[in-house]
């Protein structure tokens, strides 16, 4: 089941997320990820003011829910204040989990 998890927060490219790609990669459960500009630099559609700020993202393809947590649980930004993790099941294309 692949999961996105989505890091909420301001622009910390600088957080080490190292412990976090290692065990997903070494698992063969990290799908991908990046590092986004800084909100500033987004275009919102329809035309609204200040977009969300999300700084990162990652996808995992994990067995269930609870692997996607202790992975989440991984990154520092799931512990550190003003930052949070938000962990989202993606849909297949049939509207199956």
């Amino acid at each position: 089941m692949r999961f996105l998890l989505i890091l909420h927060g301001e622009s910390r490219a600088d957080l080490p997320r190292t412990d976090f790609e290692h065990t997903a990669r070494d698992a063969g459960e990290l799908i991908g990820g990046e590092v986004l500009a800084h909100p500033q630099l987004a275009v919102t559609l329809p035309d609204r003011p200040g977009p969300t700020a999300i700084d990162a993202y990652y996808v995992v393809d994990v067995e269930h829910l609870d692997r996607a947590l202790e992975l989440a649980r991984l990154l520092p930004d799931s512990r550190l204040d003003g930052r949070y993790v938000e962990v989202r099941p993606i849909m297949r294309r049939s509207g199956e989990l």
